[in-house]
């Protein structure tokens, strides 16, 4: 993914200034992962995982010169603000595992659940992906919609041993990933943009892998990762007029769906609170604001 992202970016910044700084970010980015994926302890997963997330925050902005009052200032707040906070999540489990690990297992794994969380855009932190994509490059978006998103579930995954006995923590996992696919899902059906599109539909899917490693389906769970990371960058790169061209040739007939059932008000309804994201994003804002 990250030599597609290089490939990716070398058409659009081939002979631009910003062309070495992107190549340089997506190696920060590529070790920072290595050492996320290889690490043998909480000490060495947090050093890769601030190196991917410092990689993160330069590949949403590094083409850009935003203002204090531009919409990119206000993106890049919210991703930054989201990245520390889960960064405060994973420290504290740190400290809890050398400290309280007799006495309260179940608060490292409420830490856990919180830092992977904000990193896979779940609820309620959902509302930073959308528009980091959006506003990003697809060289950008490809590492951040495949990889970066990705990263949660693997935490999840790495971490399984710490709470795999704890039915509260698992029942609780199982929800927020059931509460995210559902309305990541309804989201993405009313969305205009390729790539807030491609964000939902990721999001959803991570949702379902919280399933997964909740039922303890951890292979399954890592094929599932692999296969939406593919499924992201190929929606990533694929022109929409290709993807559209191709539904329509294989004739599949206009069926009414189960939101035709509905009365009208109430489909009105859900259509406007999927347009506004249910308010995700005002929320976010105003207290970034405060």
């Amino acid at each position: 993914m990250t030599l597609l992202a290089v490939w990716n970016g070398r058409r659009t910044f081939r002979g631009h200034k910003h062309w070495v700084r992107f190549v340089c970010t997506a190696v920060l980015f590529c070790v920072g992962y290595g050492l996320t994926v290889f690490s043998s302890g909480f000490k060495t997963l947090l050093l890769g995982w601030e190196m991917m997330g410092i990689a993160s925050f330069w590949l949403i902005i590094f083409h850009r010169e935003p203002a204090l009052n531009s919409p990119s200032y206000g993106i890049s707040a919210k991703a930054f603000f989201i990245y520390r906070l889960g960064d405060v999540g994973l420290l504290l489990a740190m400290w809890a595992s050398h400290h309280l690990w007799r006495e309260n297992t179940t608060l490292i794994s409420f830490m856990l659940l919180a830092t992977a969380s904000m990193q896979s855009s779940q609820l309620p932190f959902s509302s930073w992906l959308p528009q980091a994509l959006e506003n990003s490059t697809t060289a950008s978006a490809i590492l951040l919609a495949t990889l970066t998103v990705q990263m949660g579930v693997f935490l999840l995954l790495r971490s399984y041993p710490f709470w795999e006995h704890q039915l509260s923590v698992r029942v609780l996992v199982a929800l927020l990933g059931l509460a995210a696919a559902g309305m990541a899902a309804s989201f993405a059906r009313v969305q205009s943009s390729v790539k807030r599109r491609v964000a939902y539909i990721t999001m959803a899917h991570a949702g379902l892998i919280f399933i997964e490693v909740a039922a303890g389906f951890k292979n399954l769970a890592l094929i599932h990762i692999a296969a939406n990371a593919f499924l992201s960058a190929y929606r990533l790169l694929v022109p929409p007029l290709l993807i559209d061209a191709a539904s329509a040739d294989q004739g599949i007939p206009n069926t009414k769906t189960w939101e035709d059932r509905l009365p009208k008000k109430l489909k009105y309804t859900l259509y406007m609170l999927d347009m506004k994201e249910w308010g995700l994003y005002s929320r976010l804002s105003r207290y970034l604001r405060q």
